[in-house]
């Protein structure tokens, strides 16, 4: 390696240990700057990218993300955070609704061995949001066979569950599994929260349903579950 290349390599090396810091107390803005200014260096640097596809994702900026992203996964250089990318692409395109892409790329994470729980519970998810209930269940299921703490799969098979009116003692179950995995997560206590509304155990409904919009106050499907309950609440006291 030649004094320049060298120099080139120590400044690339700068700007990600930078942006990682700017990354880690949530400026998103300085640290997309700075690990742009490494991939600007050297184009083809899968941590850069990587990083960069991190950040943008933070910040809701998927289509950007995506192709940097895209860029770790083709590059043939070997990079220890590959498959974490592959789940990062995954997730996007499961946000842009583009299934069948999110399906490709988590079926590629289960072939590596690596990530296979959390794999499974993507497509699993993906799955119901298809309207395969079926292919879900059986999914999700394997998921916790594989990682019996995988909170995500619990509360996606329990939130099903609920939301099918199916197996709601089962739905229970797994709701509670993934709150005692995470019990700060508002997507889980919002499972739980709902699942005890249908269950008629309102009390109980509207206290994890409080939790869950505290810790997500923007969240306007906890908002209109909360909604529902206090409706059903009245509606019943009205009645008695």
């Amino acid at each position: 390696m030649t004094g320049r290349a060298m120099t080139k390599a120590s400044d690339v090396a700068q700007y990600i240990k930078s942006g990682q810091k700017s990354l880690g107390t949530g400026d998103m803005k300085t640290a997309l700057k700075e690990f742009l200014e490494a991939s600007n260096l050297d184009p083809e640097n899968p941590e850069a990218n990587y990083f960069i596809g991190v950040t943008c994702t933070r910040m809701e900026e998927y289509e950007m993300g995506s192709d940097y992203l895209e860029k770790v996964i083709a590059s043939e250089m070997a990079y220890i955070n590959k498959v974490h990318a592959r789940m990062i692409l995954g997730y996007i395109y499961t946000i842009r609704e583009e299934y069948e892409k999110a399906i490709a790329m988590f079926k590629g994470i289960v072939k590596s061995g690596f990530g296979s729980a959390q794999a499974y519970a993507a497509i699993g998810y993906i799955m119901d949001r298809m309207g395969d209930f079926k292919k879900a269940v059986m999914t999700l299921y394997k998921a916790i066979e594989i990682d019996p703490k995988n909170a995500n799969a619990h509360n996606s098979l329990g939130y099903i569950f609920t939301q099918a009116n199916l197996n709601l003692e089962e739905a229970l179950k797994e709701c509670k599994k993934a709150v005692s995995i995470n019990k700060n997560n508002p997507a889980y206590l919002d499972s739980l929260g709902w699942v005890y509304y249908k269950l008629g155990r309102i009390k109980q409904a509207k206290i994890y349903l409080n939790k869950a919009l505290k810790k997500a106050p923007a969240s306007e499907e906890i908002r209109a579950h909360l909604q529902a309950v206090l409706d059903s609440d009245r509606n019943k006291n009205m009645d008695s």
